[in-house]
């Protein structure tokens, strides 16, 4: 026994999280935490043994877990997206963690790869990040920084692993769907940027967009994915100039009332 709990929010996930569920059957149990799919989510989840399917109405990434991971029983909490996958590499990192007994660290962060079109991107783009991913649970919900989108979680003493070990994000599975998503994310972004009295002037829509897409398509090295990093380093800029866009409808509401 690992005595690791892998860890996965849905919803409306049921072209990806097979895939995520078969990366993570190394793990002592499943916890999947669905906010009320209407597709299939529910039964492809209830058919692997090793898931204990839960429900809970979706407020915010952070709500989400902070309801979920109480009901973690094991020492170790593994997180993912559905849209993700645990690489091989890093399973079997995970494991020689988990196998080793040591607790110096109190979670680890992995580098999160993006793959689109079914290509894995050399650059690291807008949608890749590092997560804190291996925690032990009873830490899995100190936020230090709440927000709607994008949470940062608080460890005393993290470890950030090389970049071998890494969690694969397929992010894009339609270009309609991703835009529905990108809009929701967006206005919860913007939700957050004027809880704390943020403003909006003409460069966020000009030069900030432009500087997000160059900075990641020249200096992080988009271009040497070809029309794959192309396409997320431009949805990248676009993700930029519609947090502000909203930002600024919220503005231009609040000064009406």
């Amino acid at each position: 026994m690992l005595d690791v709990t892998g860890f996965v929010l849905t919803q409306n996930n049921e072209k990806t999280l097979r895939e995520c569920l078969d990366s993570i059957q190394w793990c002592d149990e499943i916890i999947v935490v669905d906010s009320f799919s209407t597709d299939s989510t529910e039964a492809i989840a209830k058919s692997y043994p090793k898931v204990r399917f839960l429900q809970h109405e979706y407020e915010n990434y952070m709500e989400q877990r902070i309801w979920g991971i109480p009901k973690v029983k094991t020492k170790w909490t593994f997180s993912l997206d559905s849209d993700e996958v645990c690489s091989i590499p890093l399973r079997d990192k995970i494991i020689e963690i988990l196998n080793s007994g040591d607790e110096t660290h109190d979670g680890y962060l992995f580098l999160i790869r993006t793959q689109i079109f079914g290509k894995l991107l050399k650059h690291q783009d807008l949608l890749s990040s590092r997560g804190k991913r291996l925690v032990m649970t009873k830490h899995a919900t100190r936020y230090w920084k709440p927000a709607r989108v994008h949470a940062q979680l608080r460890l005393d003493n993290k470890k950030v692993m090389p970049n071998e070990f890494y969690i694969i994000h397929n992010p894009i599975d339609s270009f309609t769907d991703h835009f529905r998503k990108m809009a929701r994310y967006t206005r919860w972004q913007a939700q957050d940027m004027f809880d704390a009295g943020k403003k909006v002037y003409w460069w966020h829509f000009t030069l900030r967009p432009m500087g997000k897409f160059l900075h990641f398509y020249i200096i992080k090295g988009g271009f040497r994915d070809g029309l794959e990093g192309l396409v997320v380093c431009a949805l990248g800029a676009v993700n930029v100039a519609m947090k502000h866009i909203i930002l600024a409808e919220m503005n231009h509401e609040a000064k009406r009332r």
